[in-house]
């Protein structure tokens, strides 16, 4: 059996400023030294070549976050908001009456430990201790059902930020490969 190819990208800004080093090899490894962390996954059938492949992840930041992270980052913006929704959905819909909405409302407003619903209204977030008061006091059935978890925010920014530069350079090395070889066949014959 061959050895693996090695591929070593030093991936920069258009400023020219550091952002990663990236090496690959043709058997499937990945790893990164990132401002955004560093990370290493081996992809065992990418089913293509495995340089195309990478440079296609670019289109799926949450397939490169689920591959080089966990969805264990707790996400209290997306928490409240889920909160706040269902409470107002089901206000609408008639499944609360007036005061159970209002009952619910309330075990928000003392969760986030404000003294009016009107000054609830400018938080935008609920940390995790919060919303274990709020789980504790209220009677929305099943509340931890409305934890918001997401992948941490360095696992993002790589899949949004570098992938799309090592995509590119992916692109341009497989290009200038092609480019450089050389006719064959019938097509040497015919220039």
């Amino acid at each position: 059996m061959a050895e693996p190819t090695v591929y070593q990208y030093r991936l920069r800004t258009p400023e020219g400023y550091w952002l990663a080093d990236v090496v690959m090899r043709s058997d499937g490894y990945f790893s990164t030294v990132s401002d955004w962390g560093n990370y290493a996954f081996r992809w065992t059938n990418p089913g293509c070549e495995f340089r195309a492949f990478v440079a296609r992840l670019e289109k799926d930041p949450g397939y490169v976050c689920s591959k080089l992270g966990r969805s264990d980052w707790w996400d209290g913006k997306r928490t409240l908001k889920a909160i706040r929704e269902h409470i107002i959905e089901y206000r609408r819909d008639g499944s609360y009456s007036k005061e159970e909405a209002k009952e619910a409302w309330e075990s928000v407003v003392k969760a986030l430990g404000c003294w009016h619903r009107r000054d609830a209204r400018s938080i935008d977030e609920i940390d995790i201790g919060q919303f274990a008061v709020w789980c504790a006091g209220t009677e929305v059935e099943m509340p931890y059902e409305f934890a918001r978890n997401d992948y941490p925010p360095d696992v993002r920014s790589f899949a949004r930020e570098v992938m799309p530069v090592l995509a590119a350079a992916i692109r341009e090395q497989l290009k200038a490969e092609a480019a450089a070889v050389p006719a064959t066949g019938s097509e040497a014959a015919h220039g």
